[in-house]
């Protein structure tokens, strides 16, 4: 199998989608965050309410939005209200999960989607937080996916937008900080802070499914060894997102 098929992004949407729980309202992002949470309905989780920061409850759109202000996250939603309304939803505990995504993420789950390199001459300027550093201090739980690409996986992100684990994290007592960390290859859980290695794709070593990653692998005891799902998930993907890049 080529190393793009191992990295396909439909791998990373269905590991996400087997973490959201029957029930949750999850507080969802655009590209990866979304179509994990868009497959998770269309493999029977109708009873997940899809909350987007433009103020829609209750989502379900048809085909993957461009931004959240995108017309289809209106598509059969329960409600459309403001962002103060699901911002204040969100900040009274209503969410149970958030999904994010990033450019950077390090061991202690802190998230970088403001700028690679020094913040005043980066090398690259990213989009920032939007919503992602709200969500990170105050859902109850929250999971970040992350393709697997070396680059991503560092000692130390060059900016936390949205705060992980630690004492440096700028968490200030809010949150319980990442629950988990799921990539193309593989599912990583925060214990004691730390990431550990719980699952990856049975058509993988443990060594493929971490290789790259700058930091030292914890691997549990229990490690799970997950198929790869039929050709059916990717086709699945496809008929709401599109040609897969």
């Amino acid at each position: 199998m080529s190393d793009l098929d191992l990295d396909a992004p439909w791998r990373m949407a269905w590991l996400g989608a087997r973490q959201i729980i029957s029930g949750e309202v999850v507080f969802v992002g655009i590209g990866a965050p979304c179509q994990a949470a868009m497959l998770a309905r269309r493999m029977g989780n109708d009873d997940m309410t899809m909350i987007f920061e433009s103020g829609v409850i209750g989502a379900n759109p048809s085909e993957m939005p461009l931004s959240t202000g995108s017309p289809t996250v209106a598509k059969g939603a329960a409600m459309i209200t403001d962002m103060l309304g699901v911002f204040a939803l969100l900040q009274r505990g209503g969410i149970d999960l958030g999904i994010l995504s990033g450019a950077e993420v390090d061991a202690a789950g802190n998230l970088n989607s403001t700028v690679i390199g020094p913040y005043d001459q980066p090398k690259l300027r990213l989009p920032g937080s939007g919503g992602a550093h709200d969500i990170a201090l105050l859902a109850r739980r929250v999971m970040i996916l992350m393709p697997h690409d070396p680059k991503r996986f560092v000692t130390k992100v060059d900016f936390v937008t949205s705060p992980g684990h630690g004492p440096h994290s700028g968490r200030a007592g809010l949150g319980a900080g990442p629950a988990v960390l799921v990539t193309t290859r593989a599912v990583f859980a925060f214990h004691d802070a730390r990431p550990v290695l719980v699952a990856h794709f049975d058509d993988l070593t443990t060594e493929e499914a971490t290789q790259g990653i700058g930091w030292d692998i914890t691997v549990s005891p229990d490690l799970q060894r997950l198929p790869v799902p039929d050709p059916s998930v990717a086709a699945l993907i496809k008929s709401f997102s599109g040609e897969l890049q």
